[in-house]
């Protein structure tokens, strides 16, 4: 039953991999700085105009040494007053990178970083509404390549075949929110070229601000998404959110199983197949009410064009599909599922799928318990290090302490200090008879604590008459006893 307006659905974005929707403005790092593995975002204008040394500033802002003028923005800029935004670097090699080339103002090396889409106000990343729906428009004109009578000869006009003219395109009966990414951030990585060929090396594709995801953070992330349609009719069907669903889902999972297959299921892959477990367990467990989709770059051509219409042209005429995009050169871009919570949720039939369940729950729980081992000695070695921190910073106060103390006073702390050696104790116990006649006793009484607590103040038979005897009789004699 079609409605005459549109209707809000209750649905669940689940980020499964990392997502990347990129803007063509490229991060350059006058616009970052990276400190402790973050890279901050900057408003440089700002920091230009509360900067105290200005003709210093300007001289270097007019030279035409682009690496100079990175390292000085990188050593002198105050972070806490000029960032806008701050985003965990989850690659290594940005960060070794970065920290040579401030170091050496290596001019060879820009480190560019792509960004994602950002609230101007907020600057908090966000996936765009539209990027979905462009994701959910390929899967629904899927389904209707033969019905619009759509081939690889006149694939050029398929848009208007299926979907009609632009004038009154159906699919504006579907709109959807954009996804902002506040609750769980995003993070860079670097994106690599995987192929097939294991003697082929990983190609360096550039760094990405991406989604934080399941793969990576080995938690659930999910953002509400708002999602409003209106049933319409397309080449004779009735288009509604089982339907959505029902085509998202053949289309989307028919190209998992592909990818995996192809390129996951591989010796040299196993890694791979590792990280992206929890997905693929997800994937296999979709429900009823359940969908999957990709989205955003490097979602490669398979996900984004139509089943028996694809006819891709690679340079120098090398066949497509022979390499995969993947985040640190382990997790494929774009995954995520759909959940609509109001509908039925039920089972889905069992499936053919590319890997045996039980291994990924295997891998996955082995994968938790090594994260929670990480995380225990992570912890233990911040407590140790504080535990450090907080001796040091009470040895320092001692020190100070003492430094300002009359003199006699503090080698009375000192010999009621059992940190401090026994050399040092004797040293001080021959100055007594030139302690003032009060410190005298205060020294005394500290040196009997001393020797009680390390047993060597009762003596007895010969040892009355050793060394430590004499001393203890000495200091008897003080203390009057």
């Amino acid at each position: 039953m079609q409605t005459s307006q549109l209707e809000l659905h209750n649905v669940k974005l689940h980020v499964l991999s990392p997502i990347h929707i990129g803007t063509e403005q490229e991060l350059d790092p006058f616009s970052y700085v990276i400190r402790d593995n973050n890279l901050l975002l900057i408003d440089l204008t700002r920091w230009m105009e509360m900067y105290p040394e200005k003709e210093k500033l300007h001289s270097m802002m007019e030279s035409d040494n682009f690496a100079e003028i990175r390292t000085f923005i990188a050593e002198k800029i105050d972070p806490e007053t000029v960032t806008l935004a701050s985003i965990p670097v989850e690659n290594g090699g940005l960060l070794s990178t970065y920290e040579r080339v401030i170091k050496t103002k290596d001019q060879r090396n820009q480190l560019l970083v792509h960004g994602m889409t950002r609230n101007e106000i907020s600057q908090v990343a966000y996936i765009p509404g539209s990027s979905i729906k462009g994701a959910i428009r390929t899967a629904i004109g899927n389904r209707f390549v033969e019905a619009a009578r759509v081939t690889s000869r006149n694939s050029h006009n398929y848009d208007e075949n299926i979907f009609g003219k632009i004038n009154k395109d159906p699919m504006r009966n579907l709109k959807l929110a954009d996804v902002s990414l506040e609750s769980f951030g995003s993070m860079i990585v670097e994106a690599e070229e995987y192929s097939l060929n294991e003697d082929k090396s990983q190609t360096p594709k550039g760094y990405k601000e991406v989604s934080a995801n399941l793969c990576q953070s080995g938690e659930p992330v999910v953002y509400p998404l708002r999602l409003s349609m209106k049933p319409f009719s397309l080449h004779g069907q009735n288009v509604d959110v089982p339907f959505l669903i029902d085509a998202l889902y053949r289309f989307y999972v028919s190209k998992y199983k592909e990818e995996y297959n192809k390129f996951y299921s591989l010796t040299h892959a196993k890694q791979v197949r590792q990280e992206i477990a929890p997905m693929s367990l997800e994937i296999a467990n979709l429900r009823t009410n359940e969908t999957l989709v990709r989205v955003g770059h490097f979602s490669h051509v398979e996900c984004i064009t139509f089943d028996h219409v694809r006819n891709p042209r690679t340079p120098k005429g090398k066949p497509y599909g022979t390499t995969r995009t993947l985040a640190n050169g382990l997790y494929p871009f774009g995954w995520a599922k759909l959940e609509f919570v109001n509908m039925k949720s039920a089972p889905r039939p069992e499936s053919d799928w590319p890997y045996a369940i039980q291994e990924l729950e295997r891998v996955i729980e082995a994968k938790k318990q090594t994260a929670e081992r990480v995380k225990r000695e992570a912890e233990a070695a911040q407590e140790i290090r504080k535990r450090q921190e907080t001796e040091r910073i009470a040895e320092e106060k001692r020190k100070a302490a003492l430094k300002n103390m009359d003199p006699e006073d503090r080698k009375i702390l000192e010999a009621s200090d059992p940190s401090i050696i026994d050399n040092r104790v004797v040293e001080i116990y021959n100055e007594i008879d030139s302690f003032s006649d009060t410190n005298k006793i205060k020294l005394a009484k500290a040196l009997k604590g001393r020797w009680i607590a390390e047993g060597r103040w009762d003596l007895k038979g010969k040892r009355k008459k050793s060394k430590q005897g004499v001393k203890v009789g000495k200091i008897k004699g003080i203390l009057g006893e």
